[in-house]
């Protein structure tokens, strides 16, 4: 009720700036259980971060009546309806002795320096902080975001979230804890890669790292992937560093948090590149001395950047009807959804064309014909007229029109799927689009186009696809060259 309150006085647009999300009532009753065992006693103190209407305030409360909660926020509206929902709560309580609930209108990141010092005995910081992405964030709150968190988040990309995940990192004492619902990107991202690395290796705190899958709606209505942080206080060296996969389902008419999946990790070796992948089966890796990384053998790159792909990738009826000359063009795959089937030979490069899709790339590279053919000339013109030499990858050419030279690659791999990648063997010399990767096998590569493709379609090679992968809310997922690069594919 509060909630829907919340949503009616405050604009869609005033939410999604100060990033507000409401927290399902499931996952709070998973995060306070999945604490309480990790703390080393009653928590003296426990501090809710951009607490909202206070579902975490609530619970806390409720779990730890005799302990002092701080609930901080910004936003006066959502302090006044957690005053109100605090005292509608005390009112139907047993009397007895009661810890205060402090209500803070703050900006955390000022409070956690200045206010956060002077609070005694063992410290918890639960909550949900706002999920505002870098791009609603103005130059003076990035500003004081950086000092906050130090040296723990060095990039501009970070969102507010985590500026909050490393400044309440920075002021933990041995005694204190964290559990935070936090956007899963900064698992995988360059600018959460110091606060992975202070994770990883701060092996006298047990740390528990919970990743919802991106096709699970955490917060219904919003497209966000989430997980949850738990940072248990300083014991002795070698606690465990541990990593599950959560689902959400509906019981009984309930909601409630599963576990698909838990492993323990050994961290003494370094920080791996991303923590969203630390649950899923590598079958391909489980053999070291029985695989090679692509990247050792292959070559891997994106396609043509053109700057504008519907000037200078045509369909049949386009070169046909601008009658451009056959030494100006290439055969050319722009999508993987273009190509028929797995193959991308002579018979599927025509059925491309028969379907109406652009199959061919205008490459001016050692053509001489834009002077001397009418025709190309007037394309050029065309060209120009449409604003295409003044775009910014064109203004970076030496001439605008002469698009960067790449080879014909051995396969085409789709960066981006949902559950499954395209891999296409290229047999027609086509080049592609920088929709796709060009895969292009070295003389020291153990197998040959046909078995490689073969493998990286397989239920295996899929896998391990995946597991390389950056998910996306909605089940999408993408690969980045550099991971590509070092997905160990099978000898023998």
């Amino acid at each position: 009720m509060l909630a829907e309150a919340y949503q009616i006085l405050v604009s869609g647009e005033n939410r999604r700036q100060l990033g507000t999300f409401f927290t399902p009532p499931a996952i709070v009753r998973y995060m306070i259980d999945t604490i309480r065992p990790v703390l080393r006693g009653r928590p003296s103190h426990i501090v809710d971060p951009g607490a909202g209407v206070g579902a975490f305030t609530v619970s806390a409360r409720h779990i730890w009546p005799t302990s002092t909660t701080i609930s901080v926020d910004l936003n006066v509206v959502t302090l006044g309806l957690l005053a109100a929902r605090v005292d509608a709560r005390a009112k139907g309580r047993s009397k007895g002795k009661q810890g205060p609930v402090k209500l803070v209108p703050q900006d955390y990141l000022e409070w956690i320096n200045r206010d956060w010092p002077k609070l005694e005995g063992p410290r918890l910081v639960l909550g949900n902080p706002p999920y505002t992405r870098h791009q609603l964030m103005t130059a003076s709150q990035k500003k004081r975001a950086r000092e906050a968190a130090g040296n723990l988040v060095t990039s501009g990309l970070a969102g507010l979230s985590a500026y909050f995940l490393a400044a309440t990192i920075n002021a933990l004492r041995p005694a204190d804890s964290l559990c935070l619902l936090l956007p899963g990107s900064w698992c995988e991202t360059r600018y959460g890669r110091e606060l992975r690395s202070w994770l990883w290796h701060s092996r006298r705190r047990r740390v528990e790292v919970d990743l919802f899958p991106s096709t699970v709606e955490v917060f219904p209505g919003t497209q966000v992937t989430a997980m949850i942080l738990s940072v248990g206080p300083e014991q002795g060296l070698g606690q465990p560093f541990v990593a599950r996969t959560l689902d959400l389902t509906d019981k009984y008419g309930r909601q409630t948090v599963t576990k698909n999946s838990e492993v323990t990790i050994d961290r003494s070796g370094p920080c791996p590149p991303s923590f969203t992948r630390l649950t899923t089966t590598k079958s391909a890796t489980m053999h070291a001395d029985r695989s090679l990384s692509l990247g050792s053998v292959a070559t891997i790159r994106r396609g043509v950047a053109t700057g504008a792909n519907n000037f200078f990738f045509l369909s049949d009826c386009e070169r046909s009807r601008e009658g451009l000359p056959d030494k100006a063009l290439r055969p050319a795959l722009v999508k993987a959804s273009h190509c028929p089937g797995d193959t991308l030979d002579l018979e599927a490069h025509e059925a491309i064309g028969a379907a109406g899709a652009p199959r061919w790339l205008l490459d001016m590279n050692g053509c001489d014909a834009a002077e001397t053919d009418e025709d190309l000339k007037a394309y050029l013109s065309k060209g120009k007229s449409l604003g295409v030499h003044n775009r910014h990858l064109a203004i970076q050419r030496k001439v605008w029109h002469t698009v960067e030279l790449v080879a014909t690659p051995d396969i085409f791999l789709a960066p981006v799927g949902k559950g499954h990648h395209r891999v296409i063997c290229n047999e027609a010399g086509a080049v592609g689009s920088n929709n796709l990767y060009g895969i292009y096998l070295g003389p020291l590569a153990p197998w040959n186009l046909q078995h490689l493709a073969a493998w990286l379609r397989s239920d295996d090679g899929q896998l391990s696809l995946q597991a390389i992968s950056r998910q996306y809310q909605g089940g999408s997922s993408k690969i980045e060259p550099r991971s590509l690069r070092n997905l160990a594919v099978p000898v023998g």
